[in-house]
């Protein structure tokens, strides 16, 4: 069953909600301070923010859009964590070595992914509950990454 226009709008404020308290997060701190792993449980703060846009990617926008092309796609390993249905990850404790790519690049990965959620949420019929329901797991999914992000950093 197709999701009502109204829930659709309802999903586009929460998403842009949910990825906006993230950036707020994530704006006192630097581009350096982004990067650095303070041991193997933590992640970096520019991980979390590249994780949470691979999930978007990977479980709604790929099965959404046929023919959708991938913003980058060395980012299916560097930014899995653990969905080994889906393939390889980038080992846990080493994520504070990924240098590559820069803030900047994992900002426009954002924008690029959170561009094709708005157009895909305000395309009339393209999205149902099923994928609504994705959508809905991912905003929580990233609001789990947000607690990580101020458990991480204060760890750090």
């Amino acid at each position: 069953m197709l999701i009502t226009t109204t829930r659709a709008a309802s999903l586009v404020a929460r998403h842009q909600e949910v990825r906006g308290l993230t950036e707020q997060l994530a704006a006192p701190l630097s581009a350096e301070d982004q990067v650095v792993q303070s041991m193997p449980d933590v992640s970096p703060t520019k991980w979390h923010r590249a994780h949470t846009t691979w999930f978007f990617e990977t479980f709604v926008l790929e099965p959404a859009f046929s023919g959708y092309t991938v913003f980058d796609p060395a980012y299916r390993v560097l930014f899995n964590s653990y969905y080994n249905s889906i393939g390889e990850q980038h080992p846990r404790p080493r994520r504070g070595l990924l240098t590559r790519p820069g803030l900047e690049e994992v900002l426009a990965y954002r924008r690029f992914v959170d561009n094709h959620v708005t157009e895909l949420l305000n395309k009339p019929g393209a999205v149902d509950e099923q994928l609504a329901s994705v959508i809905e797991v991912g905003l929580n999914h990233e609001q789990q990454h947000q607690e990580l992000i101020l458990t991480d950093v204060k760890h750090l």
